[in-house]
């Protein structure tokens, strides 16, 4: 009689009695919360082949169109009849749950930072969970006999390609990214906003989407709420929007002004296109309104990151297609000039320009450029630099690969320097009250090391140079060198963004990545939504790009080669300033 008591109050919930029926908004968040429950903590969800989708998109229709409080039951019942499932009974020898070290990537190779796993615990006492619906509760099993048959398997992600999906897969494509964001997003703690109260404001919009644009962008936008750089919505309705082919020049925000700093294109060049020139109009759009227009859909974890990524954005358009753009001259004369877009720019505008990776600069300071530096050539590098007072690190972008990992420990006699504290989600039970436990966390914790080599120290001064543009990986090499050996900063606020990524993928082939661990200093000071900071803060003019001086590096210099006492500043400045005036 129990398990059968046990059976029916899992299936049917708690009785409803004379409860008022809830608004269609609140039936469908709690259903999200429901289905996100059962899909990740469900132990049958980790082995069996379940539709798990499907029987959400069956019963949506029921759970909308309800209008007493049981058929909105019998709607969900009908749901979780989808399981098969029943009371285990009692006397086994233990109870496995399925739990998860982050969210396993649905696209791309398995990952060793994520995966999913049963984790064993002694008695025979089930776990479960009440999942209240508003009026009734649905109990969900946590746990099952250690003794069952099954294993956790990677499964290939659901793919639903049709750009503009239903209105049962657009809900469950919000259910999917409150979920994800909700137990694997590292830096949840950080965000500025409630994640959970973002899913009663967009869902309604993601139902409401009237075609494929309207459905991305809101997806983006709400992606944005993460704050956080390296969370990135992709798919080819998204990418036909911020637009797939750039022009042939590299901006950069100096001075508050989208300036060019380097001309690709020699249709330009025939043009008059010089560096130092400011943009003003695209296509007949004045430039703080195409910014702001696209600053809404890039998620940013800090304001100097937002200016990086909507530039890079903010001069594209469709393949083959003219950018009609006003410039400005250092004289405040005003031009007009027509540009084809072509995706044979991209990879000219993301790389670095000509330069060598590793030469010697004036007083004999050794400068390596890490956007460029390979692996295989930092051996040859330190011989470069073996009686180099001192050496400077460029790191203003994106390395060229983890040549950071056989340059830092070169760098200090030291064995198993910590470089980093890195922390992560572990989904071990649902976020809902179980008893007198509410809200239950946990994360795994570890220290990053920069790692040891038998090869000679050098035991120099280094700098590194850093700005905007660096964002993960160059932030992880700003660590391992201020591990090292105390490096310096010259130059601004970096990106505010590292970590591993993770992703998953959504209906209307749409897939997100999101950062999957929490990495800081090793002192414990925060990176994310910080960024790096400069002990000596310089930033570019554009008097500095008009006449081709690269004012950081040479800061850098007088900072290692002082001309007098004067040059050498006691403490960082304080560079903050609005984002941008145009």
């Amino acid at each position: 009689m129990l398990q059968r008591a046990l059976l029916l109050a899992f299936l049917a919930g708690i009785p409803v009695g004379a409860q008022s029926l809830p608004p269609e908004t609140d039936r469908l968040v709690s259903t999200g919360r429901l289905w996100i429950t059962v899909k990740y903590f469900h132990p049958y969800l980790a082995y069996r082949d379940l539709d798990w989708d499907q029987a959400l998109v069956d019963a949506l229709p029921k759970i909308r169109a309800a209008g007493t409080m049981a058929e909105y039951e019998a709607a969900v019942r009908s749901m979780m009849h989808c399981l098969e499932d029943s009371v285990s009974p009692a006397g086994t020898a233990g109870q496995r749950m399925w739990i998860h070290r982050g969210l396993p990537p649905e696209i791309g190779e398995p990952s060793g930072d994520f995966y999913s796993a049963f984790l064993y615990k002694p008695g025979s006492v089930i776990d479960e969970v009440n999942v209240p619906m508003g009026g009734f509760s649905v109990k969900v099993r946590l746990s099952e006999p250690a003794t069952s048959a099954g294993i956790p398997a990677p499964r290939p992600a659901r793919i639903y390609s049709d750009a503009y999906p239903s209105t049962e897969l657009r809900i469950l494509a919000a259910y999917k990214i409150w979920g994800v964001f909700h137990y694997f997003f590292a830096y949840r703690d950080l965000m500025d906003e409630d994640w959970d109260a973002l899913l009663a404001q967009f869902l309604p919009r993601l139902i409401a989407a009237k075609d494929a644009l309207e459905y991305n962008l809101s997806i983006t936008e709400w992606v944005t709420h993460s704050a956080d750089s390296l969370a990135v919505v992709e798919g080819e309705t998204i990418s036909h929007y911020f637009g797939e082919a750039p022009v042939g020049l590299r901006l950069r925000l100096i001075e508050k002004h989208v300036a060019i700093t380097e001309v690709l294109d020699s249709d330009a060049v025939h043009a008059g296109v010089k560096a130092g020139d400011v943009v003003k109009k695209v296509d007949g759009e004045l430039l703080i309104d195409r910014f702001k227009r696209l600053a809404q859909y890039v998620g940013a974890s800090t304001l100097q990151r937002l200016a990086v990524d909507v530039t890079a954005r903010i001069l594209n358009g469709p393949e083959g297609s003219s950018a009609s753009l006003t410039l400005e001259d250092y004289a405040g004369n005003r031009k007009e000039v027509t540009l084809k877009r072509g995706k044979r720019f991209t990879d000219l505008v993301g790389a670095e320009g000509p330069g060598e990776a590793v030469k010697l600069l004036r007083g004999g300071i050794g400068y390596a450029d890490l956007r460029r530096l390979k692996r295989n050539q930092v051996d040859a590098m330190f011989e470069t630099f073996r009686h180099a007072p001192a050496i400077v690190f460029d790191m203003r972008g994106v390395p060229a690969d983890d040549s950071i990992t056989v340059i830092a420990p070169r760098l200090t006699k030291e064995p198993d320097v910590p470089a980093a504290i890195v922390t992560g989600p572990i989904a071990v039970a649902p976020d809902l009250q179980r008893g007198s436990i509410a809200n239950p966390s946990s994360s795994y914790f570890f220290l990053e090391t920069i790692g040891n080599s038998e090869q000679w120290k050098y035991l120099g001064k280094t700098l590194m140079l850093v700005d905007e543009r660096t964002i993960g990986a160059g932030e992880q090499a700003g660590l391992f060198l201020e591990a090292a050996n105390k490096t310096e900063f010259i130059g601004s606020p970096t990106g505010g963004a590292n970590s591993v990524l993770t992703n998953f993928t959504l209906p209307g082939g749409i897939a997100i990545s999101l950062s999957g661990q929490d990495i800081r200093h090793v002192n414990g000071g925060k990176l994310q939504r910080l960024g790096l900071q400069p002990n000596v803060s310089v930033a570019p003019t554009l008097t500095g790009v008009r006449t081709g001086k690269d004012e950081v590096l040479e800061k850098a210099l007088d900072y290692l080669l002082p001309k007098s006492p004067k040059a050498m500043p006691s403490k960082p400045k304080d560079i903050s300033r609005p984002l941008i005036g145009l």
